[in-house]
């Protein structure tokens, strides 16, 4: 009988790990193989292993050296990149000189996002060159394989679990949210302007030089006085801010590229923590109305938010929280499926009865 493939993760990040969605699932990743991370920038940091390692900052020079002298054993190396289009010819580099493993490229949004004109098409040029190779290409959102058909579906998920909502408030609507073009500004105005006797608290960012959503946002908190803005949040807040809420509302806009590709984390944090979630109808929602209220006017909106303060309408008994640990198991099938672990075990397996 043949033994199951062991798997060595490397996770490449270009996020800071303290608000990288993709450490949770690294840490997730290591109960089924040791597992390293690292934050690719100018002089990488590398975690090893992600969960008790100190982290160590080299220069570029060292890290490729630092991958090219990995050894295994008996484990196939599996690199999951999750770079978005950061360092495309560090990538390449990694792939030629790391141990021979399966790359794996992480597609958890259109990685082109809101670029236009000649950034666009670098862009659109880069996530095609990582992609060419990459043995295998999980996506968030089930859109994104109009992108990529060859790609699996991976999905999002969230470290929270349910948090007490004792003091959660019946009169006030969160919105998290990192703030940019996906933000449909007049709807949520609307919506604002109709509740009145609501308290709408806005967590969140304004993504670097977009002048045109802040200057938006700084209309509405300053013409509507049941608007407040509360400022940017780190991971570890979600847990106190949730905790005060019943209910989120996710105002996307429709009808465009810039949502049309999203799989939402708020979706996942809110849903995991016990808070309703009312969205918008981008097809991530759509997907997930079993769990989430999907509205399409201001009215339906408002007559959903009020139900739900008012505990006449929910959706959380029919959910079950959506964890890393699933996504950690569900990436694990993708590779023991994949056919470069099927052609690289003979290799793997060997080395190790070599080593015994």
């Amino acid at each position: 009988m043949r033994s199951e493939p062991r798997f060595h993760f490397h996770v490449f990040t270009c996020r800071d790990p303290n608000t990288d969605f993709r450490r949770p699932l690294a840490e997730a990743l290591s109960a089924f193989g040791s597992t390293t991370y690292t934050w690719l920038r100018r002089r990488p940091i590398v975690y090893d292993p992600v969960c008790a390692g100190a982290p160590k900052e080299m220069t570029l020079s060292a890290f490729l050296a630092f991958m090219a002298r990995r050894r295994s054993d008996g484990a196939i190396p599996v690199y999951l990149n999750s770079t978005n289009t950061y360092f495309p010819g560090l990538t390449v580099a990694l792939r030629l000189v790391a141990p021979a493993g399966v790359w794996c490229f992480d597609l958890h949004d259109d990685l082109r996002y809101h670029n236009t004109g000649l950034k666009w098409i670098t862009e659109d040029l880069i996530v095609r060159l990582i992609a060419s190779v990459s043995h295998e290409i999980v996506h968030a959102a089930p859109t994104l394989r109009e992108l990529f058909p060859r790609s699996r579906h991976l999905g999002n998920a969230s470290h929270l679990r349910p948090v007490s909502h004792d003091a959660a408030r019946s009169d006030a609507v969160l919105v998290v949210a990192s703030f940019d073009e996906r933000l449909d500004v007049p709807f949520l105005e609307a919506v604002i302007r109709r509740n009145p006797n609501l308290s709408f608290h806005l967590h969140g960012w304004v993504r670097s030089n977009d002048d045109a959503t802040r200057a938006a946002l700084d209309s509405l908190i300053r013409t509507c006085p049941n608007a407040n803005y509360h400022g940017p949040y780190s991971m570890a807040d979600l847990p106190r801010i949730l905790a005060g809420y019943k209910v989120t509302l996710a105002p996307y806009r429709t009808g465009t590229t810039l949502t049309h590709f999203i799989d939402p984390l708020r979706f996942y944090h809110c849903l995991n923590a016990g808070v309703e979630v009312v969205s918008t109808p981008i097809p991530q929602a759509r997907d997930m109305s079993r769990w989430i209220n999907v509205v399409t006017s201001v009215e339906t909106c408002s007559e959903t938010l009020q139900a739900i303060l008012q505990d006449r309408l929910g959706k959380q008994e029919h959910y079950t929280p959506i964890t890393w640990g699933q996504k950690a198991t569900r990436l694990l099938e993708i590779l023991r499926d994949s056919r470069r672990t099927l052609a690289l075990a003979p290799r793997y397996q060997a080395a190790l009865s070599d080593a015994d």
